[in-house]
């Protein structure tokens, strides 16, 4: 499946899930702290450089699905923002509220992951396998850069 920043996309998703999993396992706010900003750091990385190297392009597509979906990953993107600020700003990372709000972040996140089935169908149709390994290397380099910044 190497098809560049779509294989990126993909292990982010997994690397994501993941450690929302391992947010729901704990319950001790002292453990979820970190775990947390590294999911945050990693969540608005990969947003912000999917957007500007993807999404960006897609918008201008021919194709109407695939604006389309650009667009709503975009208003996917901005709404796991607000989730994650609002995560960031409770004061007891251990209470039931703030586990719900991390429940809702994971489905949030989880219909996002609808793009590796509507969005990469519409990215292969759109790029040629070169121009996906391209925005792999933008996308890595973005996102590097992002994660340093925070």
């Amino acid at each position: 499946m190497a098809e560049g920043i779509l294989q990126d996309l993909h292990q982010d998703h997994e690397a994501v899930s993941k450690l929302i999993d391992q947010l729901l396992k704990t319950e001790s706010a002292a453990e979820r702290s970190p775990v947390f900003k590294e999911l945050m750091s990693m969540l608005l990385a990969h947003s912000h450089a999917e957007q500007n190297v993807l999404y960006k392009k897609m918008e201008k597509s021919e194709d109407e699905k695939a604006r389309s979906f650009a667009f709503e990953g975009t208003n996917e993107h901005q709404i796991v923002e607000q989730q994650l600020q609002k995560m960031l700003q409770a004061r007891n990372k251990a209470s039931e509220q703030w586990t719900a709000q991390l429940t809702v972040l994971r489905e949030l996140v989880n219909h996002h992951e609808e793009e590796e089935t509507t969005g990469f169908r519409c990215a292969r149709s759109e790029f040629d396998g070169e121009q996906l390994e391209k925005f792999a290397d933008q996308f890595r380099r973005q996102k590097e850069k992002l994660m340093a910044e925070m």
